[in-house]
């Protein structure tokens, strides 16, 4: 289960931002219960965040501030609608996502293809509204 304090890291949000990732938490970690009981595989801790989250110390792969230099300039991360998800080399969380499964918890995520390691979970839809979408 990832918590408010796994994806804030410290990091101060604004109450709106605060609403957003209670809501990506809520869907996010339901998605990850599913995957455990359908596959019988516990989740994977990223060493370098002590938790599910992706990326380094610095938390970036759960909330980013306004002015983070990672990723892009309008980044779900930065609203608290975006995270992303340890997935080591195996990919195994990737490959079990369908559109179906995304759909079913009303999220979205970043083509596997573009995120190796990880899995790009959001709450806000892209433009094309495709499930899986190319970044």
């Amino acid at each position: 289960m990832i918590t408010l304090s796994d994806y804030f890291n410290i990091k101060p949000a604004t109450a709106e931002q605060s609403f957003a990732a209670v809501d990506l938490l809520k869907a996010v970690n339901e998605l990850l219960e599913e995957y455990c009981a359908d596959t019988g595989r516990e989740l994977m801790r990223n060493t370098k965040t002590g938790n599910l989250i992706s990326g380094n110390k610095n938390g970036d792969g759960g909330f980013r501030l306004s002015d983070s230099k990672t990723g892009v300039a309008l980044s779900s991360h930065k609203e608290g609608r975006g995270i992303d998800i340890f997935d080591g080399i195996s990919g195994r969380l990737d490959l079990w996502i369908t559109d179906a499964i995304l759909e079913e918890f009303d999220l979205y995520r970043e083509d596997p293809g573009s995120t190796p390691g990880w899995v790009h979970l959001t709450t806000r839809a892209p433009k094309s509204g495709r499930r899986t979408f190319i970044p």
